[in-house]
């Protein structure tokens, strides 16, 4: 148990830091780059979406540190034997989408349970930095009013 709290933390830390650095070079990095708002929010969009690929790779890394090298717990249903195999059941845990053609067993299941949890939170950090961002270089036009009624 200790070493699948250990690989949690270690992912945790790991994809949240990545999340974090990345929205920070949007926030920053980014603003030195002269793009119209449709086009700076649709790279935002983009790099997030590698910011979320690379937190997926880390908690397959943790996946596969966990069953080979640590054997804190292994994998039922569909044989887990490739780094495709662990890349793809961390996807489906980190999105909390949970197919069910693999489960984990044993400790593994403690990290499965914490990849949805840190899934779910950066996902919806994610959502609410966008809409921020949007809601800033948005000039959002009034709305039509309907014509009111003649007497």
């Amino acid at each position: 148990m200790l070493f699948s709290l250990i690989l949690a933390v270690i992912a945790i830390v790991s994809s949240s830091w990545i999340h974090l650095a990345v929205m920070r070079w949007v926030s920053v990095g980014m603003a030195k780059i002269p793009l119209e708002p449709f086009n700076r929010v649709m790279m935002a969009v983009l790099i997030l979406f590698f910011a979320h690929f690379a937190g997926i790779v880390v908690f397959a890394g943790m996946f596969g540190v966990g069953h080979q090298l640590l054997s804190i717990g292994g994998f039922s249903g569909e044989s887990v034997d490739t780094v495709l195999d662990y890349f793809y059941f961390s996807v489906v845990s980190y999105t909390s989408l949970g197919l069910g053609d693999i489960f984990p067993t044993d400790h593994l299941r403690l990290l499965t349970g914490v990849e949805a949890l840190t899934g779910l939170l950066l996902i919806a950090w994610s959502g609410a930095y966008l809409f921020a961002m949007m809601n800033r270089l948005w000039d959002w036009p009034p709305c039509a009013e309907p014509d009111k009624p003649k007497k």
